[in-house]
């Protein structure tokens, strides 16, 4: 009888020691599958933060600061305008953390002071984005300032030499900046 018993729990402990590798297993597995899963699903940035800086953020933060600035009443298509940018700005913030292909770009995503940067950048623009919606010039000044204030701080932690990989901003660049034309 003892060789019985000691024999079914043998048995009993090689039972839950093979559901508890199998267990083990499916949880590995299942993990694998979720990090393949990610892997199809991620898209890297194929453009240098930098590219993105001038002709996507530098761009749309002008818009912001030029209109900030005005002693004239924003007309309507005007705040239309800044709720526009503000929106490509606030969508900015967390592209430019993904890192790109610059040969600096990884290195800032995975900076603390990199993140920092980006989310007052994106809070600014939301600023500037409410700013919009209300119509209040206010509000659109005190974005303004708060932009300012971000971008010379990154731009002096980060990339205190312009312009780099030959890429400048011009207000030309964009068509659209003949609104300042008026």
């Amino acid at each position: 009888m003892k060789l019985t018993l000691k024999t079914t729990l043998s048995n009993r402990a090689r039972n839950a020691l093979a559901l508890t590798v199998m267990g083990v297993l499916a949880v590995f597995s299942y993990s694998a599958s979720l990090v393949a899963q990610n892997d199809e699903r991620s898209i890297p940035v194929p453009v240098s933060i930098n590219a993105l800086m001038v002709t996507l953020i530098d761009h749309s933060a002008h818009y912001i600061w030029d209109y900030s600035v005005m002693e004239r009443e924003i007309s309507a298509d005007e705040w239309r305008t800044i709720e526009y940018y503000a929106i490509q700005l606030a969508g900015s913030g967390p592209l430019i953390t993904l890192g790109g292909s610059g040969s600096l770009d990884n290195t800032w995503a995975d900076s603390d002071a990199w993140i920092s940067y980006s989310r007052t950048m994106t809070n600014a623009a939301m600023l500037a984005l409410d700013a919009a919606k209300n119509k209040d010039q206010g509000l659109l000044a005190t974005s303004g300032d708060v932009l300012v204030a971000s971008c010379e701080g990154c731009h002096d932690a980060f990339k205190p030499g312009t312009p780099t990989e030959g890429i400048t901003h011009a207000p030309d660049y964009d068509y659209l900046y003949h609104l300042f034309e008026r």
